[in-house]
């Protein structure tokens, strides 16, 4: 299906039809639905609502908040996998911004799946904030993701891992299309046109079908007409999403950043000593909020009017300009409204998720390594496992690839007292690298299980990986990893889920190898650092849900 979702028909939203739902009972004088701007009127929220709940009360498709493993080979309950909410009046929210008339296109991070997934929570985190229709790039193949057969699959694109499909159907605020569909719409109808010489330009050989195909004509083509916000490097500024279209908030934002500059609310904040287990208030002031945030970055890169007119934004990745979303979305946003910052960092939580066959799969697997370390030890009644994420292979941080006398080293002290089950999620083909350790644990692999997940593509092993590793009792993880940030990222929100030991502070009985000074970073609270990517904040998941 080219388009994930599209607006009604005006007969659609205006006939006989009635449509009851609790969903529409809001109040259309929260601030959260300020609609008395330009592009946004009470009439769009009214019928983009009522259209929401005819799609949720006729359509088919999969609700997010939901876990089905029946389509999937089970389990018959999967319930411990979900670290998610199902809150339905953050499906109501519609940005102040909001314009499906106007778009976001991006380009695909050129590393590994998690730093790829990094970027599109971003993005999508970006369409959603500044009211944009949200195109997704054609299916290729990604980066390590090209196992198996010619049975699996091995082009992708993001609905190939999350329930994009439904995402369209239950919020309000968010417009899905892939490109095909956007290059039909404003491509080859001659509605683009060349941001330097303002002619018109439509799409290279008039083609709007690029799956699979040599993306970089198409990418040359969106740089031209598409506007790239200059600066927006997360490593250099804070891109500040202001409440709503009054310009008055964009000065009070650029204001706040300059009195922070010249030092007028004290020194600028040191992210090894500031805020360390003193959090901010969520819902605290725009000026205080800000400073935790800031990571030492000098920019303010600011949703101003000016990148509001613009009718199409283009985020590419190109490294002579230093534009790259390599950041956790949560790190490189911030939102003027506290509100919004909070609903946003659950919009993530509770539906960029993983596909059930993902989830269900990895739901096999937690299964049976727990009632193998029931076997093991006949006093661990729960089947509790700790575990490990080791990164090898082609990894270019080759301080942290260390030997297995050295992993265990660092790890005895914290799996002492444990189940001594101890499952690993690593990419080493070899597995007698870690042959020592069974001497004193019983280990388990991915590859132990490949009995319970017959027909699952391989591209997924590595997803499957970070959901076992994220149900263990400890965890220890490589630092820089993006994939061991995910990991410590699903065990945050599930720590708040189940009220687990630390959750008000975000802290969580997660480690890291080496370096040796950062073995203890997850176990207190840490404000956002740079470089972002080298490991995931609490932040995140701390308290996200207090404005509700």
């Amino acid at each position: 299906m080219n388009e994930l979702h599209s607006s009604p028909n005006e007969g659609e939203l205006d006939g006989e039809l009635e449509v009851e739902d609790p969903l529409l009972d809001i109040s259309l004088e929260d601030p959260l639905f300020d609609t008395s701007l330009e592009d946004t009127t009470q009439e769009t929220l009214v019928k983009k609502l009522k259209h929401k709940a005819i799609n949720e009360n006729t359509a088919d498709h999969h609700p997010i908040a939901g876990l089905n493993c029946k389509d999937h080979g089970g389990p018959a309950d999967p319930s411990e996998m979900v670290y998610w909410d199902d809150i339905p009046a953050d499906s109501n929210y519609i940005s102040p911004f909001y314009n499906e008339e106007k778009y976001i296109t991006f380009e695909p991070d050129a590393g590994g799946f998690n730093n790829i997934r990094m970027a599109y929570e971003t993005i999508f985190v970006l369409a959603h904030a500044t009211g944009r229709t949200l195109v997704l790039p054609p299916e290729k193949q990604m980066y390590l993701l090209s196992k198996g057969g010619s049975q699996h699959k091995k082009d992708f694109t993001f609905n190939d891992f999350f329930h994009l499909d439904s995402i369209a159907f239950e919020h309000a605020g968010i417009n899905i299309i892939t490109m095909e569909e956007f290059l039909k719409r404003k491509g080859v109808t001659g509605e683009l046109k060349d941001l330097t010489s303002g002619t018109v330009l439509r799409p290279p050989k008039d083609q709007i079908d690029w799956n699979g195909k040599n993306l970089n004509p198409l990418f040359e083509y969106l740089r031209k007409v598409g506007k790239f916000p200059e600066g927006w490097n997360p490593n250099e500024c804070i891109a500040a999403i202001p409440s709503n279209q009054d310009p008055k908030n964009v000065q009070e934002l650029n204001n706040i950043f300059d009195d922070i500059q010249a030092l007028n609310y004290g020194p600028i904040p040191d992210p090894l000593k500031d805020f360390v287990n003193e959090p901010v208030d969520v819902d605290g002031s725009v000026k205080d909020r800000m400073r935790e945030m800031l990571a030492t970055r000098k920019h303010l890169c600011v949703y101003d009017e000016e990148l509001q007119r613009e009718p199409l934004l283009h985020f590419k990745v190109d490294h002579a300009v230093k534009a790259r979303m390599l950041t956790h979305f949560y790190a490189f946003i911030f939102f003027q409204d506290w509100k919004q910052d909070l609903f946003y960092k659950r919009f993530v939580r509770d539906h960029i998720r993983y596909v059930d066959e993902i989830v269900c799969a990895a739901a096999r697997i937690v299964d049976a390594v727990k009632e193998r370390s029931r076997k093991h030890s006949a006093s661990n009644t729960e089947g509790l496992y700790d575990s490990w994420h080791v990164r090898r292979g082609d990894f270019q941080y080759k301080n942290v690839k260390v030997d297995v006398d050295q992993l265990d080293k660092q790890s005895k002290d914290e799996l002492k007292d444990g189940p001594m089950s101890l499952y690993i999620a690593t990419d080493e083909r070899d597995k007698s690298f870690f042959e020592p350790l069974k001497k004193k644990y019983d280990v388990m692999f991915l590859d132990d299980f490949m009995h319970l997940i017959e027909g699952v593509n391989p591209n997924y092993y590595g997803m499957l990986d970070q959901l076992v590793a994220y149900k263990g009792r400890v965890f220890f993880g490589t630092w820089f990893s993006t994939l061991s940030g995910y990991i410590n990222r699903m065990r945050g929100y599930y720590s708040v889920k189940a009220q687990l030991e630390g959750y008000e502070l975000g802290t969580l009985p997660s480690y890291y190898f080496v370096p040796k000074d950062k073995k203890f970073q997850m176990t207190k609270y840490m404000p956002v650092k740079l470089p972002i990517y080298m490991r995931e904040f609490p932040t995140s998941w701390r308290d996200i849900d207090k404005s509700l």
